[in-house]
């Protein structure tokens, strides 16, 4: 899922500073203490927005047609062709999503947070694959894992059609409500797949 947004981190530190200054140095009641700190993190939620707005920048773009040559490279060396042609079309839809969000640019903060999900997600799913196909020996739970990650890029595959298509359409969708639905519908955990240091993330 997406790191928590900044405008509640923020929000909370400024919410814990309040309570030590109100219960702590200023002595005012516990419960008094605590309705100021709720309402002065509420306020803290709307004061700092704008730090979650994200804005449409080429360097963004680049990294994300960076990560779409990434996992092509990875797909390559893994030759199969069913993950191969889900793969090729992930990175069709990256150009053509790329293209239409610079069309409609009030949609970066959608598209940007579609793609560090699934871009993410594909590169740990085939990054894990490579490491069970070049084991020598494969127990139950890696044969099970060469079954399942095609249809897990699969799924993904369609992810980005259904995008370029909101994208094409101007439809606004809860990126994160989708995200929830992908990995219940699969019973799949992007953050329970690691990667090695050099090459994750």
């Amino acid at each position: 899922m997406r790191q928590i947004q900044r405008r509640y981190l923020y929000s909370a530190i400024l919410a814990s500073v309040s309570f030590i200054i109100f219960y702590l140095i200023f002595n005012i009641h516990l419960i008094l203490s605590l309705v100021l700190t709720i309402l002065i993190g509420l306020g803290g939620i709307l004061l700092f927005k704008e730090k979650d707005i994200r804005q449409f920048n080429e360097n963004d773009v680049n990294n994300y047609y960076f990560m779409a040559s990434k996992i092509q490279n990875l797909s390559t060396a893994i030759n199969n062709e069913e993950i191969d042609k889900h793969i090729k079309n992930i990175t069709e839809k990256t150009d053509a999503i790329l293209v239409a969000l610079r069309q409609r640019p009030k949609k970066v903060e959608q598209a940007f947070d579609f793609f560090d999900y699934y871009f993410d997600a594909t590169y740990k799913i085939l990054y894990k694959y490579k490491m069970v196909q070049d084991k020598k020996e494969q127990n139950a739970n890696d044969n099970k894992y060469i079954k399942e990650a095609p249809k897990f890029i699969e799924a993904i595959s369609s992810g980005f059609d259904k995008q370029l298509k909101n994208m094409q359409e101007a439809k606004m969708i809860d990126i994160d409500n989708e995200i929830k639905i992908f990995e219940k519908n699969l019973g799949f955990e992007k953050d329970n797949i690691e990667v090695g240091d050099e090459d994750g993330q």
